[in-house]
């Protein structure tokens, strides 16, 4: 039997003598799309950089792959898109040459860029609707253009898994669109995904398992929860009285 692709037991993290995440356990199998869910401040975020390596377990145990972590090497094998990040960072960079970075874990010294290294940046480029931007700088592309860009950047690097901190945050609809057709891409070809989300939006039709957190601890993992009444509208847009509250007074929902 193939082994999960992240497998996560008694998750425990603690950042600033504060604990994040306590005992968790998540296990992601391989062509699976997992939504994350849970209020702010639940511990979404600190989930999936803790499954990616980028956040250090103070207790528990994690495998990628059925490797350990502090034994996993092959990191090409996943792709991570973190929450807005600022591509452009005052560095004249073009949508080609960030999405071109996406590459780096496949180019070695010894290689020069190959015309398969082109050719995955070209579809990566166009699964985002960006390929008539490929010279253009990244500056001057709108927060949704962006957003697309480091998609775009993690899917050039052909990762089995992609995972994706809030994608949809802040992104127009024609880019939400474009991205869940980018995600649904992926998944037909049999790639995982793992993503944060506070609204599911045009994602929903492409999740078949949600992992719900609340104060750091896993309240649910099975089928997506439904939206109802104008909430699902998939170009709903979440702006409640609620948001930024601690977690014990937003509560949870996809409201």
């Amino acid at each position: 039997m193939t082994a999960p692709v992240f497998d996560l037991t008694g998750g425990q993290v603690v950042l600033g003598g504060r604990r994040i995440l306590d005992d968790v356990d998540v296990r992601v199998q391989a062509g699976e799309f997992v939504a994350v869910l849970g209020a702010n401040g639940s511990g979404k975020t600190t989930l999936v950089r803790a499954l990616v390596g980028l956040v250090p377990l103070a207790a528990g145990r994690l495998e990628l792959f059925g490797t350990p972590l502090r034994s996993f090497r092959d990191w090409p094998r996943l792709g991570y898109v973190p929450q807005r990040l600022a591509v452009g960072g005052g560095v004249p960079a073009t949508v080609g040459e960030v999405v071109a970075s996406g590459r780096t874990g496949r180019v070695s010294r010894l290689r020069r860029f190959s015309k398969d290294d082109r050719r995955a940046v070209t579809h990566a480029l166009e699964d985002v609707g960006l390929a008539d931007r490929v010279h253009d700088a990244v500056a001057t592309l709108s927060g949704g253009q962006q957003q697309r860009v480091l998609i775009a950047r993690a899917l050039a690097g052909e990762p089995e898994v992609l995972v994706l901190d809030e994608p949809t945050a802040g992104v127009d609809a024609d880019s939400q669109d474009t991205l869940a057709g980018a995600l649904g891409h992926l998944s037909n070809a049999g790639g995982s995904v793992v993503l944060v989300a506070h609204e599911l939006g045009p994602l929903a039709g492409l999740i078949g398992r949600a992992v719900v957190l609340s104060h750091g601890r896993v309240v649910s993992d099975g089928p997506p929860p439904q939206p109802e009444g104008h909430h699902a509208d998939p170009h709903h847009v979440h702006l409640h009285a609620h948001e930024g509250l601690p977690p014990q007074r937003a509560g949870f929902g996809l409201t």
